[in-house]
């Protein structure tokens, strides 16, 4: 057996603000799907608004079969998140919105544990129909275009039913945050479970500077089996999210080069951040004449330039934990789908999700993904 490495489609044009449809081939045993997006951004993008990169347009990923049966369904933020969680590096893309530059962002999906899985995939003759949608909220005030190419991963070499099943990952449940409230969610007992995502996002206010933390969004969780007679998790998702840093055992780190006012916040989509360094760039070919400051001791997901420049961007690094603000409840103690969650055998799963009494934790968004085995 041996793995290829196939377009599906390249560089093609997504229409702005539209959502992108593409049928995949009716045969063969697909891994993974890699996603190439570009665009020319318009000048000022970002300056004055959240969004400042490609990742924050996309806004749902899905895959589709037959119509109506959902093997994928996510925002960009949680597929990124995903793959993080799959591979231990976040998703390599080119974070910058100086002027009117080109941006580039890559996305991985995988359909088995994680890529090159040659037990648990997707079998495309599974299905009639298997439907990519992709969809962005760029308009032309953001990009002037956007292109996308889809590269298939496929493992060739190997019979029909080689692979054992494919893993089911959506958005379940979201909602918006409220003060000192508690969401009540029982599981379905379809599918094992291997996984479940929880992505906590703070409102931010009219400089894009985030209101307050991922934990006060959830800073109580309590996660039970039985209808709560075995419990396996209670706490905040400030220990959970450490407790995934340290069976991750890897460093994450994001890097760009952000052009923004003075005092607005930076979304660099990590949850909690220990520490950066940065620098002043230049476009103009002249050294930066204002010293490139940020605003140090933050540690939540936006940073802040204390300083702007015209034509000197600020290059940064940072590291922290929690990709695209989400903490992962494991229930893969081993890559043996045996060993993972039957709900239907230890029903009801519960999930009781609280937020913090306070005035600053209401109006985020809170989503739970499952992520599970179709077999």
């Amino acid at each position: 057996m041996f793995w290829q490495h196939e377009y599906v489609r390249e560089a093609v044009s997504m229409t702005l603000n539209d959502v992108y449809r593409l049928d995949l081939p009716e045969h063969g045993l697909l891994g993974s799907l890699f996603f190439r997006i570009s665009g020319s951004q318009a000048s000022g993008y970002g300056q004055a608004a959240a969004d400042w990169r490609i990742i924050d347009e996309i806004s749902k990923v899905e895959i589709i079969a037959d119509g109506s049966t959902v093997i994928k369904s996510l925002t960009g933020y949680e597929l990124q998140a995903l793959a993080t969680w799959d591979q231990g590096i976040i998703p390599p893309g080119a974070w910058k919105n100086y002027a009117t530059n080109t941006q580039w962002e890559h996305m991985l999906l995988n359909f088995g544990r994680k890529m090159f899985d040659v037990e648990y995939g997707l079998d495309l003759s599974r299905f009639k129909n298997i439907e990519l949608k992709v969809t962005n909220t760029a308009t032309s005030s953001d990009f002037s275009d956007l292109t996308i190419s889809v590269l298939g991963l496929y493992l060739r070499d190997s019979p029909a039913g080689t692979f054992r099943g494919y893993l089911r990952t959506e958005e379940w449940r979201s909602w918006t945050t409220v003060a000192d409230e508690t969401q009540y969610l029982d599981l379905p007992v379809e599918h094992i479970i291997r996984r479940i995502l929880l992505q906590a996002i703070p409102s931010i206010d009219s400089a894009e500077v985030e209101s307050t933390n991922m934990l006060n969004l959830m800073d109580d969780i309590e996660h039970s089996l039985d209808t709560g007679q075995v419990r396996m998790f209670k706490g905040g998702i400030d220990d959970l999210m450490r407790i995934n840093a340290l069976h991750l055992g890897v460093p994450l780190i994001v890097a760009g080069s952000h052009y923004m006012s003075a005092d607005q916040g930076v979304d660099i989509s990590l949850g909690y951040v220990g520490g950066g360094a940065w620098g002043a760039g230049s476009q103009d070919g002249a050294g930066a004449a204002v010293i490139a400051t940020m605003e140090t001791g933050r540690t939540s997901f936006t940073q802040k330039p204390e300083t702007y420049e015209a034509d000197s961007p600020i290059g940064f690094m940072f590291l922290g934990i929690a990709p695209f603000l989400t903490a992962v409840l494991h229930h893969d103690p081993t890559p043996d789908p045996l060993t993972w969650l039957n709900p239907q055998q230890r029903a009801t799963v519960e999930l009781n999700i609280h937020t913090r009494n306070a005035s600053s934790a209401a109006s985020g968004r809170n989503a739970v993904v499952l992520d599970r085995l179709v077999t």
